[in-house]
């Protein structure tokens, strides 16, 4: 391996740390967006062009995610300036590239690349290997300031979390896998076994003739019977080892008496001692207040109705007052061969998941409010500038403001998602519902959209009068947000077409295009939270995936549908509908 920085780049534990990155399972793997988006989000904080997930292996250097550097998914850890940001702990920084002496013949910073600045902090395991980076490239030279230092740490920090996150899906598949197996092929000893049973009984019927030979086959069947029963056993075994693994709650409830039997790992979650009794209604009053009524008629529903049923919901045990997240399951096995009907069901701690989610959401907040306050100053000084501009006929000064003021709104537009998105998932958000005509709003959104979007061409088609009962601004925000979507993700100069039409006791607004359409795989994830479709059309197109998880979730507090049609290279219908008020 040739090493360009004229130092030694092998920490004295190299070996020790690769095995530590082997674990994880993650050199050489595609792109996740889970990654990407983090990334992502780095090149937005700090404005820069270049954002790596790099993991730092023997020889070379692997992207698990790259933002700004075309294809690139590995490089020589010979050159790779990660190969510097794994011997420390702390975050790696190179202000000018081009003044430090250990790389002034890196081919990075002397070559055509032209890197002028770099940082990189580490990706720390929970043993305390530095396994790889989360840097960012600029190419012109900059400073970092320790806050820089402390916001880029923490976005690494959630990086690794995602890394550990990743590890124990795949080991819980593993276990699950082979589960399976041993599962089928105890299945398959048993299928055998019933088959022989049957041959021998029907030879028996035949002939008394071969009653001694019948007798010893059925002695050998016995001996069959009585070994498959031990394997059977040892598979009850590894599933109730799996099911201790997995850490899941088990409980069963008898249908026609309501008897309620919890497992000891049940009676744990909610606060008991394995020889404790736990009834139902005592299991039911610990879940939070304004949870209870919720799972307990979904329980309900599901013993009434033979349906399944699968929610998260909090617990908190009236012993020490300590608050768990948990994911319940549920379903009614039918009555069959004599056997009596039951529900039965799991349940899964998710307290440490809710807080990971938590923490990342107190995080995007933090952020999305301290880079509110100097976009809003940046703002005003545009603004103060563009005045000065016209007052002085200046057209080039005045053309390069108004390109500012586009980019400082669509930031400010970028920042409000990320608090909306806070909001609605902390219920802070207010729905203000009031009786309106959806006739009103779309005429307003019509000319809005004259007034803002000059690529395309838009047309609105002729809306009759139709009330509704919902809070005007939201719904207004989900139209111009599926409008402003479909521009993005359609050629300058293409058609978009805008309808709303009354369907009896609903109303329904579509949105057509004809972009690069959707394909199937994505159209069930595209209404979810930082999903965004990753192809090469979709390369050159900014964005965090939360535009249309915010409509859903608007649409949904409204009692609302919202979904897509869509097909690639042709197009896509974005609609929701709306009780019509009465």
């Amino acid at each position: 391996m040739e090493n360009t920085f004229g130092m030694n780049i092998i920490p004295e534990n190299d070996s020790q740390r690769i095995e530590a990155l082997k674990r994880y399972q993650i050199l050489d793997t595609p792109p996740e967006n889970s990654f990407d988006n983090v990334a992502r989000l780095a090149t937005q904080i700090f404005k820069v062009p270049i954002s790596l997930v790099s993991l730092v292996d023997a020889e070379q250097v692997y992207f698990k995610a790259n933002i700004g550097m075309g294809r690139a998914r590995t490089t020589s850890r010979g050159v790779s300036l990660c190969s510097l940001a794994v011997m420390q702990p702390e975050v790696t920084v190179f202000e000018n590239a081009a003044d430090e002496p250990c790389l002034l013949t890196n081919p990075n910073v002397a070559g055509d690349f032209g890197l002028k600045c770099y940082a990189g902090a580490p990706l720390t395991t929970h043993d305390g290997f530095l396994i790889g980076t989360l840097c960012i490239i600029d190419k012109t030279p900059r400073t970092f300031s320790d806050s820089d230092r402390e916001i880029l740490q923490s976005l690494a920090k959630i990086i690794m979390d995602e890394i550990e996150l990743r590890l124990s899906s795949i080991k819980e598949t593993e276990k699950q896998q082979l589960y399976l197996i041993e599962q089928e092929k105890n299945h398959k000893v048993i299928e055998e076994l019933n088959v022989k049973i049957e041959l021998a009984y029907e030879e028996a019927l035949a002939s008394n003739e071969e009653l001694t030979t019948t007798n010893i086959e059925l002695q050998q069947i016995q001996e069959d019977l009585l070994s498959a029963y031990i394997k059977l056993r040892e598979s009850e075994e590894v599933k109730e080892i799996a099911i201790e693994q997995a850490q899941l709650g088990l409980w069963y409830i008898d249908a026609e008496t309501r008897e309620f039997v919890p497992s000891d790992r049940l009676k744990e979650f909610f606060g008991y001692e394995a020889d404790e009794e736990m009834l139902y209604d005592a299991a039911i009053i610990q879940i939070r207040e304004d949870y209870r009524e919720k799972v307990a008629g979904a329980v309900e529903l599901a013993i009434q109705s033979g349906s399944s049923y699968d929610l998260e919901y909090p617990i908190v045990s009236p012993r020490n007052q300590k608050l768990r997240w948990v994911r319940a399951t549920g379903k009614l096995n039918a009555a069959e061969n004599g056997r009596k009907s039951y529900f039965s069901g799991t349940v899964m701690d998710i307290t440490e998941q809710k807080e990971d989610d938590q923490r990342k959401n107190d995080f995007i907040s933090m952020v999305s409010h301290e880079l509110k306050t100097p976009l809003t100053s940046m703002n005003g000084y545009i603004q103060m500038l563009s005045v000065k501009a016209r007052r002085n006929e200046d057209a080039y000064a005045v053309s390069l403001l108004d390109k500012a003021n586009r980019q400082t709104k669509k930031m400010g537009t970028m920042i409000n998602g990320f608090l909306n998105m806070k909001r609605l998932e902390t219920g802070k958000i207010h729905i203000d519902k009031q009786r309106f005509d959806m006739a009103g709003l779309i005429a307003e959104a019509e000319e809005e959209s004259t007034a803002t979007i000059a690529s395309h061409n838009i047309i609105f088609a002729p809306v009759k009068s139709c009330f509704i009962s919902a809070d005007r601004d939201k719904i207004g925000q989900v139209i111009t947000n599926l409008i402003s979507n479909a521009v993005k993700y359609s050629a300058p100069a293409s058609t978009i077409e805008v309808a709303c039409v009354s369907m009896g006791q609903t109303f329904q607004v579509n949105i057509k295009d004809q972009g690069i359409g959707v394909g199937e795989a994505d159209r069930s994830k595209l209404f979810s939270r930082f999903y965004r479709v990753e192809s090469a059309d979709t390369e050159t197109i900014n964005g965090f995936g939360i535009g249309l998880y915010l409509c859903s979730e608007i649409i949904a507090r409204h009692d609302g549908k919202i979904w897509v049609n869509s097909e690639l290279g042709k197009g896509s219908v974005f609609s929701f509908s709306l009780p019509v008020s009465g």
